[in-house]
C-alpha cells in the first residue's frame, strides 16, 4: 500500500458537487438488504460515508487493504434526493497502532446555504500484512445483556460487487488478494452492514429524524455470509444498540444510536 499527500493530518480533499441520484440509491439500498421505500425521496446518510471512500480514490489515496474499522456518522438534517450538496473532507490523524495504522479522515455534505447537513468519520487500518490474520478484532466485547432478533439475511459477491465497484479496494473482490490479508474470501464493506442498521432505524423512527450513530466493525464479514441483527431498547422503546452476528454467533458489527431519535 503505496502513500500519499492524503495520509497526512491536515490534508484537504478537493471539494465535490454531487447530487444523490434515486436510482444509484435504490441499487445500494437493495444490495444491503434494505428496502429503497424507507427513505423515500430522502438520502440516505450512510451513502454519504461512501462518498468519502470515492473522495479517496481521486485524491489518489490507495485504499487496497484498508480495513474499515469503525464509522461516526452524524446526519443533522435530510438531504432531499436530487439536491446538489458540496462534498469536502480532511485527513485528521494517522497513529500507529498493533496491526499497523489508523487513518482518521473526516467528510461533510454541505448544503447551498452552507448548513453541514451530515459529517461522516471515517477510522481505517492501514494494515501490516505480517501482523494480520483472519480472526480480527477490534478491541470486542460481547454483549451479555438479552437483544432481541430483528432480521437476518445472506451476502451474496454480486451484492458486495455491486455495493463497492465505484469505490475500489481489491479487498472486496480478489480472492487472492484477500488472502494475502488472511481472509478466507473477500470481504463486504463495512458501510454494507453499517447501511443495514441504519435502514432499520430509519424504518422505525421515519428518516427525516436525527441521526448520531457510531459503527465499529468488529469481525471480518465476507461476500457470502448469513447474517443476523439484534437490536436492545430503552425505557421507552428506542433502539439504542444494534448488533450483527455471523454464522458462528460472534458479533461482527455494533452500531450506538446516540442521537435523540423521534418520528419523522
Amino acid at each position: 500500500m503505496r502513500e500519499g499527500p492524503s495520509f497526512e493530518p491536515g490534508f484537504r480533499f478537493p471539494e465535490r458537487r454531487i447530487v444523490r441520484a434515486a436510482g444509484y440509491q435504490a441499487e445500494r439500498l437493495t444490495a444491503s438488504g434494505v428496502d429503497p421505500d424507507i427513505w423515500g425521496d430522502v438520502a440516505e446518510p450512510v451513502l454519504w460515508a461512501l462518498e468519502g471512500f470515492r473522495s479517496m480514490t481521486d485524491a489518489g489515496q490507495d485504499i487496497d487493504g484498508y480495513v474499515h474499522v469503525e464509522q461516526r456518522l452524524r446526519q443533522v438534517e435530510p438531504v432531499p434526493v436530487g439536491e446538489p450538496v458540496t462534498f469536502r473532507g480532511t485527513t485528521v490523524a494517522l497513529d500507529p497502532v498493533p496491526r499497523g495504522r489508523h487513518l482518521v479522515q473526516r467528510f461533510e455534505a454541505v448544503r447551498d446555504d452552507g448548513t453541514v447537513a451530515v459529517v461522516a468519520e471515517h477510522v481505517g487500518l492501514m494494515p501490516d500484512p505480517s501482523k494480520m490474520g483472519g480472526g480480527r478484532t477490534v478491541g470486542s466485547i460481547e454483549t451479555p445483556a438479552p437483544m432481541e432478533t430483528l432480521v437476518e439475511k445472506r451476502l451474496t459477491p454480486d451484492q458486495v460487487r455491486l455495493f463497492s465497484g465505484d469505490v475500489g479496494n481489491e479487498i472486496h473482490f480478489d480472492p487472492a488478494f484477500a488472502a494475502r490479508y488472511g481472509y478466507r474470501a473477500p470481504l463486504a464493506q463495512g458501510l454494507m452492514t453499517m447501511l443495514w442498521m441504519v435502514g432499520r432505524l430509519a424504518l422505525e423512527t421515519g428518516p427525516r429524524a436525527p441521526l448520531d450513530v457510531i459503527a465499529r466493525f468488529r469481525r471480518p464479514v465476507f461476500w457470502d455470509d448469513p447474517m443476523v441483527m439484534l437490536g436492545s431498547r430503552d425505557a421507552a422503546g428506542r433502539l439504542v444498540r444494534l448488533e450483527t452476528r455471523n454464522e458462528a454467533g460472534r458479533m461482527t458489527a455494533e452500531l450506538e444510536n446516540t442521537g435523540s431519535g423521534g418520528a419523522g
